[in-house]
């Protein structure tokens, strides 16, 4: 399964470690509200794609998931993304 992480703070980063030890599960993108921290945790973390924009990340071939690691704030408007995705 192909995931995109929406939030690169403490929240997101457990969910990274976490998904590192699930078979079969690989994070295509990590959306991050900055890019330069954004890239360096992807780099740990063996992610290859790093954006800013979730609509660039859910856009990645083959993503069948979403996590929103994000503020609560911004869940409703980002799922609505997400299920249009």
């Amino acid at each position: 399964m192909k995931v995109v992480i929406a939030g690169a703070g403490a929240f997101g980063q457990k969910h990274l470690d976490g998904i590192a030890k699930i078979d079969g599960v690989e994070v295509v993108s990590l959306v991050g509200r900055r890019l330069d921290p954004t890239r360096e945790i992807a780099e740990k973390c063996g992610v290859a794609h790093v954006t800013t924009d979730l609509d660039e990340g859910l856009a990645q071939p083959e993503v069948e998931a979403a996590i929103l690691c994000t503020p609560t704030q911004m869940h409703a408007e980002q799922a609505i993304k997400c299920m249009r995705a």
